[in-house]
């Protein structure tokens, strides 16, 4: 919607000279008060030839002008017809749809990861927004959501975990022993995986050479014993639990 200017002390006029229905420019008596261009004034005011002009340059008393505003018709007027800075019922209109778009994309002239958010407010929109954020994910709020845990069931002798095991649960299930090797290159520090022993054969967890194990054991101790492996450094794992 155009910007249009309004003043609580424009003074009426009137026309000097008489201007057609096609007339692109009148001269008033005195432009006392006007506002910046552009705005809006209505020429014959109350008068059954009343139209309204958008104003948009003035020089001196000469004034440049849209004719037939905001529904009106252009018309001719004569010398001396009444001159009067109003409020058009367009000005209504375009601020209750403002009003209307308050909460929506690109209201206010709001453009780029705002306008976005606004559109469609979502937890990775709103991340883009803030410049500082350093986590990720769903927001949580007072009341955090349940998370299940998945669960990766291992039925073999040997495992070696991958990325998507962090934070799961890798079930290890055999009855002969099992080798649990942890991956160099895979985990960042601040990532776990946990393991459960829900078979009869003792699982024995090791690294693969380039990445470290340390605990106080490297075996569960008996069927259903559980650890975590805690990614600590680069290639640098801790085994918690109840190890043997």
């Amino acid at each position: 919607m155009p910007s249009r200017y309004y003043s609580a002390i424009a003074q009426d006029t009137t026309l000097t000279s008489s201007i057609t229905n096609t007339s692109t420019s009148m001269v008033v008596g005195a432009t006392v008060g006007y506002p910046s261009t552009p705005f809006v004034l209505a020429v014959d005011f109350n008068a059954a030839s009343e139209e309204l002009v958008l104003v948009t340059g003035i020089s001196g008393t000469t004034l440049n002008i849209n004719r037939g505003y905001n529904g009106t018709t252009a018309v001719a007027h004569n010398t001396g017809a009444a001159v009067r800075h109003v409020v058009s019922a367009q000005d209504l209109t375009d601020a209750q749809t403002h009003y209307d778009l308050a909460l929506s994309a690109g209201a206010h002239g709001v453009t780029g990861a705002l306008a976005t958010f606004l559109g469609t407010s979502t937890s990775a929109n709103l991340a883009a927004l803030v410049s500082d954020e350093t986590g990720s994910g769903s927001l949580v709020f007072g009341t955090a959501p349940t998370i299940a845990i998945g669960i990766n069931a291992q039925t073999g002798t040997t495992y070696t975990p991958v990325l998507a095991d962090a934070a799961k649960l890798v079930t290890l299930n055999n009855s002969s022993a099992i080798t649990l090797t942890v991956p160099a290159g895979v985990f960042s520090a601040g990532q776990i995986v946990n393991i459960q022993q829900i078979g009869a054969g003792q699982v024995t967890v090791q690294g693969d050479g380039t990445s470290t194990v340390t605990g106080t054991g490297t075996k569960l101790r008996v069927q259903y014993s559980a650890a975590s492996i805690v990614c600590t450094a680069t290639n640098t794992f801790q085994l918690i639990g109840d190890l043997a």
